[in-house]
């Protein structure tokens, strides 16, 4: 017997000799527990089967006649084959093993295809989203063009309008003062010549007298007439007296020319703000009553004006019938041109616009304009 087999060969021999002695299940499992330690000390079936031949060789009596040595062989080798069944076990798991890996070794294989094909589409992904980015970043960069050039334009439109109005102000005032310094000195010459010959015809005819008594009466008229387009043009008293007794003055001749009974009201701090800030005040009142004369057909109305906010607040209400405010904003056509003006005038200052009209409650316009830092010519908000 080969020396490293020693020991396993004498717990061989041992077992072997309880079962053929008794031939116990408890013998038979002492084989499968030698077969498992077999198989854990490296050794393989051909090392078992020497093993077996030699113990087997070793306990037959040497006088056991042929008869007994078959039946000791045919006992010995169901002992053997007790203890290779862990070297059967061992074997069909590794063939199980063996088949589980080629059956992975194929899925990995198909997965590794799957992925190649994924790989590709996603390379194609990527090079058409680079593209896609490219065109987007050529893109972003061309709208930021055209972004820039519309704010510059809307910048030099908002300074034009911002001129256009200044000029016309200016327009009006100089209109204003021609009309009333210039044309109605002029009138009242006519009106004292009229006077003087009225004076030398009173020896003459009645008919004479009569008619430059009538001329007299037209050219009253028209000199009234003329006062009352240059107060609509310019008033001289915005100037001259403050907005708030010129916006009085308006309301009574607005309220005495359409019927419209109108209240005022205003706070002094109103005359603390600037000429151009008190004329756009002037103007929205202005168009905003025209409005109400012209559409509303409100029997009332009210101005009221008040400190608010770091600023002044203006509210214009009637109590006439309602529109769509926001739908005249955003239309076209002659119809939303005053409440534009009004919304242009009050946004080149710098303030808010707000229009509210509703059924049975009339329509109520607020403005509210912030006072100018002193000097700075800025803002407060």
């Amino acid at each position: 017997m080969n020396d490293p087999f020693g020991e396993l060969s004498q717990q061989y021999m041992l077992a072997l000799r309880n079962y053929l002695a008794d031939r116990s299940e408890r013998a038979l499992h002492q084989a499968y527990e030698l077969g498992r330690k077999t198989i854990a000390d490296g050794l393989g079936v051909i090392d078992m089967a020497k093993i077996h031949e030699d113990v087997l060789l070793l306990i037959l009596p040497k006088s056991i006649t042929t008869k007994e040595s078959i039946r000791v062989a045919k006992v010995a080798g169901a002992f053997l084959t007790e203890s290779l069944s862990p070297f059967e076990m061992a074997h069909r798991g590794f063939r199980d093993a063996n088949q589980t890996l080629r059956q992975l070794n194929e899925t990995l294989e198909d997965r590794n295809r799957q992925l190649a094909t994924a790989n590709q589409k996603l390379k194609k992904e990527i090079t058409e989203r680079k593209r896609a980015e490219r065109d987007l970043r050529e893109s972003e960069e061309h709208y930021r063009v055209l972004f820039n050039q519309a704010r510059l334009m809307q910048e030099n439109l908002r300074y034009l309008s911002s001129q256009i109005l200044k000029v016309q102000e200016e327009e009006r005032k100089r209109i204003s003062r021609e009309l009333h310094d210039e044309v109605g000195q002029a009138l009242t010459a006519v009106n004292v010549n009229l006077a003087v010959l009225k004076k030398a015809a009173r020896g003459n005819t009645r008919q004479l007298r009569k008619k430059i008594t009538d001329a007299q009466n037209l050219l009253e008229q028209t000199m009234e007439s003329v006062h009352n387009f240059s107060r609509e043009l310019r008033p001289a008293m915005l100037d001259d007296l403050g907005l708030v007794p010129t916006l009085r003055s308006f309301v009574k001749s607005f309220a005495e020319r359409t019927g419209i009974r109108v209240s005022f009201r205003a706070s002094m701090e109103v005359e603390k703000m600037e000429i151009e800030q008190k004329t756009v005040l002037y103007r929205v009142a202005q168009e905003s009553l025209t409005n109400v004369a012209k559409h509303a057909q409100a029997s009332q109305a009210k101005v009221l004006i008040r400190k608010c906010k770091k600023g002044i607040c203006m509210e214009v209400a009637d109590n006439g019938r309602s529109f769509h405010a926001k739908q005249q904003l955003s239309s076209l056509g002659k119809k939303r041109l005053g409440l534009l003006g009004i919304q242009e005038r009050v946004r080149l200052s710098h303030g808010d616009f707000r229009v509210d009209s509703a059924p049975g409650k009339g329509t109520r316009i607020r403005v509210w304009i912030p006072f100018r830092i002193d000097g700075g010519g800025k803002w407060q908000n």
